[in-house]
């Protein structure tokens, strides 16, 4: 179980690296607005079919991904890593939703409305699956001063994960400037500053190395 939990944070930074960029390089300032939700392109692997970034108003950035091929409800259960773990240790307490097995806690999680059964809107605030997140991304929420803030969606045999708040970004001229999370950009923790460009529903973010896109999500 802990390798399989072990496993699930893993593939949740395997991500980050595809947004990795240096700085410096020359583009046409966009009048398109970034706000909204975007997904990476070439993530799609066994683990994870789908993964982006989702750019707030306020100048705050999310991370998300689909993490249905890793965990999510049926019928019978809790699915973890193809396993399916009884009803029977899943516990309901008011908004709270604990996958609890023989004392050891996989996730505890609270309800943010709009639940039919296990399925609807959730915020991670405990367990194992907690547990390994935060200690992946423990030097950043550190510099925060604050926990690390998980909503978890379940729809049927989907389940999607979002960081939420993880960076800050500011549009500069012909630049996207985006710091925040050294877990999810740089491994130095330096900023990411590229070029950008959005045309219809294709973002691209360029700097000397490589261009990566991304599709806005409707």
């Amino acid at each position: 179980m802990k390798k399989i939990i072990t496993s699930i944070a893993v593939c949740s930074l395997a991500v980050c690296a595809f947004v990795s960029c240096g700085s410096k390089s020359e583009g046409k300032k966009n009048s398109a607005s970034i706000i909204g939700k975007w997904a990476l392109s070439g993530v799609d692997n066994q683990e994870v079919e789908s993964a982006g970034l989702i750019f707030h108003e306020n100048g705050n950035g999310s991370m998300y991904e689909d993490s249905s091929s890793m965990f999510h409800f049926e019928d019978e259960g809790f699915s973890l890593g193809g396993s399916v773990i009884s009803n029977d240790y899943v516990k309901e307490e008011g908004d709270t939703v604990t996958v609890d097995v023989m004392g050891e806690k996989i996730l505890v999680m609270k309800k943010l409305g709009g639940n039919n059964g296990y399925y609807g809107e959730y915020t991670l605030e405990g367990g194992k699956l907690y547990d390994n997140f935060a200690e992946s991304m423990k030097e950043e929420a550190e510099k925060n001063g604050k926990p690390l803030d998980i909503t978890l969606n379940f729809d049927g045999p989907h389940s999607e994960l979002i960081f939420n708040n993880i960076f800050t970004y500011t549009i500069d001229d012909k630049k996207l400037n985006i710091s925040g999370s050294s877990a999810i950009f740089n491994s130095d923790g330096s900023a990411l500053s590229g070029d950008y460009t959005i045309k219809g529903d294709t973002l691209t973010i360029t700097d000397s190395k490589k261009t990566d896109t991304l599709t806005r999500v409707k």
